[in-house]
């Protein structure tokens, strides 16, 4: 008994003893395994902590007592690599802190092991009156220093802070072989691919020193930095030498990083020098067209041809080669279309069409002839400063910007006019007491027609001494023929950055504040212009004018004609003719889209005459008359290889054969009073 239940105790009282003892031990090991790993897991957090904030998934904002940013704020960031780069962007950032539009300006440093840490900066900051920025520090640590680590580090960093600060203007050096600066590239190109829009303004270091004008416009402005495209369009035939000059100029200009494409326009009687020079000329800003005529186009087409605008941010400097240029005259314009067009009171610059280049000392209007001209003498007495910059209604053919609203218009109201001259004359606009009127070829004189009657008006600078962003060297060719004194023309050019310190204030007048002058310079008033323009079109135009500020940058009101007077026009006209051919139609004059009105070819012939008081326009145009063999017009269409009659090139474009009267080359080449003759069926053809 006693041994049965001995035997029968033991089991369970080990069975207890066992599971008091394993509750313990099971307990001991698992706090032991937490311990071990919360010994290792926080040196780990800590340095993936570390690496993160240091190394640039997040960023350190050093001066916490700055604001931040709020939902409604507007934010520009400044990156800033190194010392170099601090000292080149202090005075740009620290100028934009104190703009009053709500605007929060933020700096980015790389490190202390990259040159600038974000407490130096603060205390660099503080010898500036009121930088008031905020600064944030990657602390990018010791070792990493070699480029191919910075890259990623950079990235994750800007990355972050694009995500967090969500800025609409980034600012930093442009710098290609900066890692770090390619980072910030990179981190742009992310953000643009989740649909955040963030506008990049990339500055050459070099050039920092010369954007100092970039703090004066409106935030709207910055974010447009990028949004004009500014192409240069240069006129050349047979003057090599001057053209070498001008692209000389160019080459030496400063172009802030922008990508600014050239095209060279030569007419049909290049010669070979200019074509070589164009072909091999090497051009770094961005792209090289060249464009050679086939059909001698004179100055008048191949200016008007040289450009049209592929939208509204499309623009055109246009550049004659015989002038020269200032290192800053893309500034000067840049800033220009900046200020004016892309601003929160853009609406107020509606009837701008230009900037000029050229600081006018000569006004070739006065129907005396030309007389000198100083627009600081014509401001004293009023209420605008005597240096500043002022807006005239004259189109500047010396190196100038076109807006691209009014230059469509422009070429919309040419065609119309010139096909009026080609047909029944009935439009008779003539600018009232301007010499204009008698410049039988120049693409001015209907430039100045649509100002006048329009009230529009080009940006003009109006530096002390008439120092200008270009110059005419006014040499010979086809409104010189004789070679004309130059020195009236000739104006000294900006070759030190004077830019902001000779204007009134240090900066670009408000819209509001410029002054304005009219053809003849006399200080005068937007509505005074408008007013006097309605006046002219109610003696041209069958159509009233629009309402008083409406803007349309559509010509057809200006350009409607009599019914009545076209009818009574036609019947004359086929009274006086043998046989009874086509004349132009109503429809004809006034739809500038008429493919048959709007030859390109007709076009292409009209300005070979240099004399300005010719008549009419259509005495120039009045063309092969074939007793005339020997006409200096007819040969500017007879090829080269004129003494050979039977080149094949001749028959394809002067086929004179009586005898193939349908022959479609040679009614191209007809006169207008042969063309008549022609049977109906035959021209519609």
């Amino acid at each position: 008994m006693a041994y049965s239940d001995r035997i029968s105790y033991r089991p369970l009282y080990q069975k207890q003893t066992y599971s008091i003892w394993m509750f313990p031990r099971i307990f001991r090991s698992i706090a032991a395994c937490l311990s071990l790993i919360i010994f290792i897991a926080i040196p780990v957090i800590h340095l993936n902590k570390r690496h993160i904030e240091t190394n640039s998934s997040l960023f350190h904002k050093v001066n916490d007592n700055k604001p931040f940013f709020n939902s409604i704020s507007k934010n520009i960031i400044v990156v800033i690599d190194g010392d170099q780069q601090a000292t080149s962007l202090q005075p740009i950032y620290c100028k934009l802190s104190k703009k009053v539009e709500n605007v929060y300006t933020h700096v980015i440093v790389t490190g202390k092991n990259r040159g600038m840490s974000g407490t130096r900066l603060i205390r660099f900051n503080s010898l500036f009156s009121n930088c008031d920025v905020s600064v944030y520090d990657l602390e990018l640590r010791k070792g990493i220093s070699s480029n191919e680590n910075i890259l990623p580090l950079v990235f994750q960093g800007i990355n972050h802070a694009l995500d967090q600060i969500r800025p609409d203007v980034l600012i930093y050096i442009n710098d290609p072989e900066n890692e770090a600066m390619r980072a910030v590239d990179a981190a742009l190109v992310a953000a643009s691919q989740s649909n955040n829009h963030i506008t990049k303004i990339a500055i050459p270091i070099e050039h920092t020193k010369h954007l100092m004008w970039l703090t004066d416009l409106s935030f709207e402005s910055l974010k447009n930095w990028n949004t004009p495209k500014i192409h240069l369009q240069i006129i050349t035939q047979n003057r090599p030498e001057s053209l070498t000059r001008l692209i000389k100029s160019l080459n030496s200009s400063i172009y802030i990083g922008d990508d600014v494409s050239l095209t060279i326009n030569m007419d049909r009687g290049a010669d070979p020098d200019t074509l070589k020079f164009s072909q091999t000329l090497d051009w770094t800003f961005g792209q090289k067209i060249v464009r050679h005529r086939v059909i001698q186009g004179g100055l008048l087409t191949a200016v008007v041809e040289s450009y049209y605008p592929s939208d509204d941010n499309d623009y055109a400097i246009i550049l004659e080669d015989d002038i020269e240029l200032s290192p800053f005259y893309y500034i000067w314009a840049k800033y220009g279309v900046l200020k004016y067009r892309y601003s929160n009171d853009r609406n107020l610059s509606g009837r701008m069409f230009g900037i000029s280049l050229y600081n006018i000392k000569i006004n070739e209007l006065n129907m005396a002839g030309r007389i000198p001209f100083n627009p600081a003498l014509n401001l004293r007495g009023t209420k605008y400063p005597n240096q500043s910059p002022y807006l005239s209604q004259v189109p500047c053919s010396w190196g100038a910007l076109y807006f691209p609203e009014i230059w469509r218009e422009f070429r919309i109201y040419q065609n119309v006019r010139l096909n009026d001259a080609l047909g029944l004359m009935l439009q008779d606009v003539k600018v009232p007491e301007s010499r204009s009127n008698r410049w039988s070829k120049s693409w001015k004189r209907f430039f100045i027609e649509l100002t006048y009657l329009r009230g529009y008006v080009m940006l003009y600078p109006n530096y002390e001494n008439f120092i200008s962003f270009s110059t005419n060297h006014f040499e010979k060719g086809e409104h010189n023929r004789v070679g004309k004194k130059k020195d009236p023309f000739q104006l000294p050019l900006m070759n030190e950055y004077i830019l902001l310190d000779g204007l009134p204030g240090n900066r670009l007048p408000n819209f509001k504040d410029l002054p304005i002058m009219d053809l003849w310079g006399k200080v005068t008033s937007p509505n005074e212009l408008i007013q006097r323009g309605r006046a002219l079109q109610l003696e041209i135009s069958s159509c009233p004018p629009n309402d008083f500020g409406e803007l349309t940058y559509d010509p057809q009101d200006l350009l409607c004609v009599d019914e009545e007077n076209v009818r009574i026009k036609m019947m004359n006209q086929s009274k006086s003719n043998e046989n009874s051919a086509e004349t132009p139609t109503i429809d004809k004059i006034s739809n500038p889209d008429d493919k048959e009105k709007d030859s390109p070819l007709k076009e292409q012939i009209i300005p070979f005459d240099d004399k300005e008081d010719d008549p009419s326009l259509r005495e120039q145009i009045v063309p092969f008359d074939d007793k005339e063999k020997v006409s200096s017009l007819r040969e500017q269409i007879i090829p080269l290889n004129d003494k050979e009659d039977d080149s094949p090139l001749r028959e394809q474009i002067i086929p004179f054969d009586d005898k193939e009267n349908n022959s479609p080359s040679r009614e191209q080449f007809l006169s207008i009073a042969e063309k008549k003759t022609l049977p109906r069926e035959n021209e519609n053809k």
